[in-house]
């Protein structure tokens, strides 16, 4: 990747440039013949900053992308049966930019698709400012440090765009946090006071698995007691184990 160094290793990255050639460099890797590209995206981003566009390069054998907030892609993907994988593009669409169960559960099944086919996978996620528009810090926090954990089970390269300008130090420094490197400029602030707890590997690994069509995926309010056995949870075991780390 010319110009770009993506450190052996690195699963997940956060890109803090708002350049289209970081993102397209940390999309560009591999054998095109074997790549599979998710892009994840808002109506008020630029399609072209996310990756999706063309850029001259060698296009990958299988494409995505997730549309956020789109209200007219999204009643098309309504009324149908969800994506469509057998072709060389599939894409799905999400009303509501505040539904994380249903985001989740989409990017999840797309990475799963792909996997199952021996696909290298590549996401762009743009971006984390978008969703911190509609959802809290805390909120985006865990749903970050899951989703990059389920990106990293099945050995996808992901990077995420944060605007450092849009968000205070301390929420930047508190993203960094989660990614296994940081391409652009790297704030040494204190983190922000999260009420979080760690999840063991075990936990991340049974509730990414559980991102599906049934799982519930609301984090919003409450406070439960953690189910002792998360590897068989339920619904509603999977929306207090949430409920319970915020």
């Amino acid at each position: 990747m010319e110009g770009i160094h993506i450190d052996d290793g690195a699963h997940n990255v956060l890109v803090t440039t708002d350049d289209v050639e970081t993102c397209t460099a940390c999309l560009d890797d591999g054998n095109p013949d074997r790549r599979a590209e998710l892009t994840v995206t808002y109506p008020s981003e630029s399609a072209e900053q996310s990756g999706f566009g063309d850029h001259g390069r060698m296009q990958p054998a299988k494409k995505g992308l997730i549309s956020i907030g789109d209200m007219m892609r999204s009643a098309t993907a309504a009324s149908g049966s969800g994506p469509d994988f057998t072709g060389a593009v599939a894409q799905d669409a999400i009303a509501d930019p505040t539904n994380l169960q249903r985001l989740g559960t989409s990017i999840s099944e797309f990475c799963q698709r792909w996997d199952d086919k021996g696909y290298d996978i590549y996401v762009c996620f743009d971006s984390l400012s978008a969703l911190l528009e509609y959802t809290s810090p805390e909120v985006v926090f865990q749903f970050s440090h899951v989703l990059t954990k389920r990106l990293e089970s099945v050995d996808a390269t992901a990077h995420f765009h944060l605007d450092p300008d849009a968000h205070a130090d301390e929420t930047v420094a508190t993203f960094q946090s989660i990614f296994d490197q940081v391409v652009g400029e790297e704030t040494e602030a204190s983190t922000m006071d999260v009420d979080y707890e760690e999840a063991s590997d075990d936990d991340i690994a049974a509730l990414a698995e559980d991102w599906s069509e049934d799982a519930s995926y609301s984090i919003v309010g409450g406070t439960h007691d953690r189910p002792d056995e998360v590897t068989e949870a339920t619904d509603d075991d999977i929306e207090q184990m949430l409920a319970e780390r915020l």
